[in-house]
């Protein structure tokens, strides 16, 4: 039986791959966040202090690395917090990897923000071009990943993920994107967007992006392998629409701030023919089957 841990665990992704492995694989999980909480396998941990690290329970097959700090903006202001959280915290289990007896697989979720963004389907090698503290911080644990592996034979797989959707928990619908249009069309009021929302995304169901991460992670070909997580590819204004037209409220156009255009990717859309190889295809949820039927 394989064993797992998830670092990170109380976050909205964490928490979906608990629950997938859990329900879906029968695997036990050994559950670790910065919360005090109360719970059966789980553990308070605090990932920029060596002394907490140092805790972690290291002989498991797969460590599903899901702490950090996200945001685009507030990077600039926050950058210490951005570093320690997303770097540091890595770069802290790494090392005590390295100083250990055991050899876990640490599976890391990038990002499209990694990307220089174009209208067309990204490959895992093509042009990156960082514009966020957040998007600089996941390309440095791509890094560290990749030469910790090679000095200290410590196997990693990278899921670089676009933009999730769905929730398979409890009531609260989605989060992020989806989640941001889903508040405004239930409070009633329009849907706005920055200039005309023709940028295209990958939408991917929660229960698409944990198949493919935990499915894909047990494969051996995955190991110290790069992958875009695949879903479907539409623009900002076409799932906007989708959302306007089930709750009767009208899509608006509003002007880009300057701020925010500076730091916006443009397309970023996924190349999916690398994992699809890998998990000898896969059929994603639909996403206007799924928003319509909410």
């Amino acid at each position: 039986m394989k064993k797992a841990a998830i670092i990170g665990a109380k976050g909205f992704i964490g928490r979906h791959l608990t629950w997938y492995l859990q329900t879906k694989k029968g695997i036990t999980t050994e559950c670790y966040d910065v919360l005090n909480i109360n719970e059966d396998n789980y553990h308070q941990v605090d990932m920029t202090d060596k002394a907490s690290v140092a805790r972690i329970n290291l002989d498991v097959d797969y460590i599903f690395f899901m702490a950090g700090i996200t945001g685009t903006k507030i990077g600039f202001n926050n950058y210490e917090r951005f570093v320690y959280g997303n770097e540091i915290a890595l770069l802290n289990l790494l090392n005590a990897i390295k100083e250990s007896d055991y050899r876990p697989h640490i599976i890391f979720p990038s990002s499209r923000l990694v990307y220089k963004g174009v209208d067309k389907a990204l490959k895992e090698d093509d042009e990156k071009d960082a514009k966020t503290i957040y998007a600089v911080n996941k390309l440095a644990c791509e890094n560290y990943l990749k030469v910790y592996g090679n000095s200290f034979d410590i196997p990693y797989t990278i899921f670089r993920i676009g933009v999730p959707y769905g929730n398979l928990l409890d009531n609260n619908y989605s989060f992020g994107t989806i989640g941001f249009f889903l508040k405004m069309a239930t409070e009633n009021k329009n849907i706005t967007l920055y200039g005309d929302g023709m940028y295209k995304r990958t939408f991917t169901h929660m229960e698409d992006l944990c198949y493919q991460m935990i499915e894909g992670c047990f494969q051996s070909e995955a190991r110290n392998e790069i992958y875009n997580i695949g879903g479907e590819t539409l623009s900002l204004h076409e799932v906007a629409h989708i959302i306007s037209e089930k709750y009767n409220v009208s899509v608006k156009s509003i002007p880009w701030p300057q701020e925010d255009l500076l730091i916006e990717s443009g397309h970023t859309y996924f190349n999916d023919e690398k994992i699809q190889r890998l998990l000898n295809g896969y059929q994603y949820h639909n996403i206007q089957m799924i928003l319509q039927n909410l």
